[in-house]
C-alpha cells in the first residue's frame, strides 16, 4: 500500500513537473558558458538510455570537486539527481528518494544529488533542512553539468549502473526496484 502511495505521487509530481514546467524549469545562467564546456557539450550527443554516461564535476558543500566517475562502479547502481531549492517537486521527491536510499543494502545504490542553484547560500540552506545522507555537489560558472545531460526541467534524475552506462532516465520508484531487484 505504501510503495502504491509513493508511485502515485512521484508520477503526479512528475506529471505536474512536466504540465507546469515554469516550476521546475532550470533557470538560465546568467554566466557565460566557458568554451570547455561548450567544447564538451558539442562533442557529445545528449546521453539516454542505452548510452554510456558522460563524467561532470560539481562543487561539494566544503568547496571540493567531485566528479560522477568518483562514483561509478563503487555501487551497483548510481542515481544522479538534478534539482535546486526553490523547487518545490525537487523538495517532495526528497523523502521519497531518502527511502529509496535507506530500503537498499551498502553497495547497490548510491544517490548523487547536483543542485542548480545559482545562489550558494539557499543551496546551503535547502542541505541544512534536508540533510541528505548521500554526496551533494552543485554547479556553477566553472561546472556546468546539467547542459551536458540537456536539462530543461528539475526534477531530473538518471540511474547508471556499475558500468557507467544510463539504464534509466527519470525513473519512478518502480522501475527503480524493477531494475535494482532484476539481478
Amino acid at each position: 500500500m505504501k510503495k502504491n502511495i509513493i508511485s502515485f505521487v512521484l508520477c503526479i509530481m512528475f506529471l505536474c513537473a512536466v504540465a507546469f514546467s515554469a516550476c521546475g524549469k532550470k533557470p538560465a545562467t546568467d554566466e557565460q558558458t566557458t568554451t570547455t564546456d561548450t567544447e564538451a557539450v558539442e562533442e557529445h550527443k545528449v546521453p539516454g538510455v542505452g548510452d554510456p554516461a558522460v563524467n561532470f564535476t560539481a562543487v561539494t558543500p566544503e568547496g571540493a570537486e567531485l566528479s560522477l566517475n568518483d562514483l561509478i562502479g563503487k555501487t551497483d547502481y548510481v542515481l544522479v539527481d538534478f534539482w535546486a531549492s526553490w523547487c518545490g517537486p525537487c523538495r517532495r521527491l526528497i523523502p521519497v528518494l531518502k527511502e529509496i536510499y535507506h530500503s537498499y543494502p551498502a553497495g547497490r545504490l548510491q544517490i548523487f544529488s547536483c543542485s542548480v542553484d545559482q545562489e550558494e547560500d539557499k543551496w546551503r540552506a535547502a542541505l541544512a533542512e534536508e540533510q541528505m545522507p548521500w554526496p551533494q555537489a552543485r554547479e556553477d560558472v566553472d561546472h556546468i553539468c546539467s547542459s551536458i545531460y540537456d536539462v530543461q526541467y528539475i526534477p531530473f534524475t538518471l540511474l547508471i549502473d556499475r558500468e557507467g552506462k544510463i539504464v534509466a532516465v527519470n525513473p519512478e520508484e518502480p522501475e527503480i526496484e524493477n531494475i535494482l531487484f532484476s539481478e
